[in-house]
């Protein structure tokens, strides 16, 4: 689907000033692969791709030859330049996707998360962004290169496009959202827990975690506390308009978080606080608390 819109012409002294000039805007996906990644906040594989869409702008002037324009993870370049944005910027590594048909309007509909700390899995290879199915030409990654300082390897396979780019090896915060030009959609599946409390503590503790999406915003799941081994003398209780109120396990909420006070009177108990991610497979996260 392409959204057609036009733009005024300036007035032109002692010529003939067209009324408008015709723009179209569309989108279109790319997937992004970041490798060579660990972190010690979250539990994720050497190797994520996250997908979306990219857009697109033609602009028709009559005066002059047509331009297409690109907005693409951040970056914005037309067909022949690089104007701005990076992907990779000032310790930083935030992937944005467009997704739907364009519109007139905006929503979020993946964001509101503080990302995660990632480091290199390999300390002496680089981590890789690669992203395929990128529209913005070959001659304009390489202006992208020469201006970031960033290695950028390019390759073409089937009529698409990937684009690498090498960022060397350290600590980045790795953040990513989706702004969608249909309102009123489901949020994202839950694909990871955030512990936002130690995961060793004597008590009475706090075990208190988030949902977050594959994007690494929160997001709404069924999240369930459980107990796993150990001492049995235990309580567990959460905090209600009325005060606290003593639960039993395995107790499940569905929200974006899960908070609950653990009393230990006897010993150590090993609790675990787990949501189902959309493949079906468990992401648990596990709180000892002793006496």
């Amino acid at each position: 689907m392409r959204l057609e819109t036009q733009y005024p012409y300036p007035s032109i002294p002692f010529f003939l000033t067209p009324s408008y000039a015709s723009a179209s805007y569309s989108t279109y996906d790319v997937s992004v692969t970041v490798s060579n990644i660990a972190s010690d906040q979250l539990q994720i594989p050497q190797s994520i791709t996250l997908e979306g869409k990219a857009l697109n702008a033609n602009f028709n002037p009559v005066f002059s030859t047509p331009v297409t324009a690109f907005l693409e993870l951040g970056i914005l370049a037309t067909d022949g330049a690089y104007l701005d944005g990076s992907p990779v910027s000032r310790g930083e590594i935030y992937l944005p996707f467009f997704d739907g048909s364009p519109s007139m309007q905006l929503y979020p509909a993946s964001a509101g998360g503080k990302g995660v700390v990632i480091r290199p899995f390999d300390p002496a290879k680089n981590i890789t962004v690669t992203v395929s199915g990128s529209k913005i030409p070959g001659r304009v990654w390489e202006a992208y290169s020469n201006a970031s300082g960033y290695l950028v390897n390019i390759t073409s396979a089937n009529g698409t496009q990937s684009v690498t780019i090498e960022v060397p090896p350290r600590s980045y915060l790795l953040k990513s959202g989706v702004a969608s030009f249909v309102g009123g959609k489901s949020e994202q599946q839950p694909a990871y827990l955030r512990a936002l409390s130690p995961p060793v503590q004597k008590a009475p503790a706090v075990a208190s975690v988030e949902a977050l999406d594959c994007y690494f915003n929160p997001t709404t799941g069924n999240i369930s506390l459980s107990f796993v081994s150990g001492s049995w003398d235990y309580s567990v209780k959460i905090a209600t308009t009325s005060g606290l109120q003593e639960v039993q396990l395995p107790y499940s909420i569905t929200d974006s978080r899960l908070s609950t006070i653990l009393e230990v009177r006897n010993g150590i108990s090993v609790f675990k606080a787990s949501i189902t991610r959309a493949a079906g497979e468990p992401y648990e996260v596990a709180f000892a608390v002793s006496q």
